[in-house]
């Protein structure tokens, strides 16, 4: 069975238009709760800190904590579009997003987890010793990290799981329905994924650098996932990458907000990041293929 030609369901490209809209839908509906309760505090807290920023697009001063969980609950909207898309448009399962297979294989999500979570730890502890004057303590309550570990722990997963989902699932699936050269394919998805990451704070530090991290990093899971057939180990590392930081790493300018985490970087230099990154994402390809390579017929 084949996880990006699809033999199942009904998959026509006026199927992928009305799901895509659905799905727009949900995302649209998903970010009210952030937006009325956002200004609701503005507008009701009387401290002049918090209020809306016209030229950020959004709101400033509210709760790191409350900001995290209000900006990634969206996600569970998100979610529900793509189940109500998957299930009653293209008549198939939500498994089908992640495996062809008859079962999920949470043995290898584990491995794509465990696999990119300690890449990245080991590199981020060499660059901390290479540079030990960019890292420092966070001043942070204690009760602030635990709620914040929690938060990381149970949203997280489904944020990103919900990324992978809709960019290595659903959009993956549909341009591999006219893109059957495996390099390209990802090539165009992974541009997608990479190019919405724009908007990100983390791009004022060098728009170039910056992005050429997000597009490699797009390319990079979704060859791994067009050459394993699955989703599963993008579907781990993603929540690795994105819960390490949550937990251990923040910044000036983060997408994630100012938020508790453990450790603070400073004198950020994005060139660095970027070698980080290609170290990372090319060790994960290595031992994914090594261990998961699918032979397809395309």
């Amino acid at each position: 069975m084949d996880f990006i030609n699809l033999k199942k369901g009904k998959n026509s490209w006026k199927r992928y238009a009305a799901s895509f809209i659905v799905i727009i839908l949900f995302m649209v509906v998903g970010a009210l709760p952030y937006v009325i309760i956002s200004e609701w505090i503005v507008n009701t807290d009387g401290n002049p800190h918090t209020y809306y920023d016209f030229e950020k697009e959004d709101y400033v001063g509210l709760n790191p904590l409350l900001y995290f969980a209000l900006i990634n609950s969206q996600f569970l909207f998100w979610l529900l579009g793509l189940l109500i898309a998957i299930r009653f448009i293209h008549k198939r399962t939500f498994k089908s997003l992640i495996t062809p297979n008859r079962k999920i294989e949470w043995k290898r999500i584990g491995f794509g987890f465990i696999s990119f979570f300690a890449i990245l730890s080991l590199t981020t502890i060499i660059d901390a010793l290479l540079n030990p004057g960019d890292y420092s303590l966070n001043d942070i309550k204690i009760s602030d990290f635990l709620v914040l570990f929690v938060l990381v722990l149970v949203i997280t997963p489904i944020q990103t799981t919900c990324e992978e989902l809709f960019f290595r699932g659903y959009l993956l699936q549909f341009v591999g329905k006219w893109v059957r050269i495996p390099f390209l394919l990802s090539l165009i998805v992974g541009a997608i994924f990479g190019s919405l990451h724009f908007v990100n704070p983390e791009m004022g530090y060098s728009p170039i650098l910056v992005g050429a991290d997000y597009l490699l990093t797009g390319f990079i899971w979704c060859y791994i996932t067009v050459k394993t057939n699955s989703a599963e180990l993008s579907i781990g590392a993603h929540a690795a990458n994105n819960m390490l930081l949550g937990w251990f790493i923040t910044m000036d300018d983060s997408a994630f907000g100012n938020i508790p985490s453990l450790f603070v970087v400073s004198n950020i230099n994005p060139a660095i990041s970027l070698l980080w990154t290609v170290v990372n994402l090319g060790i994960f390809l290595f031992i994914s293929l090594k261990k998961y390579k699918f032979t397809r017929v395309l």
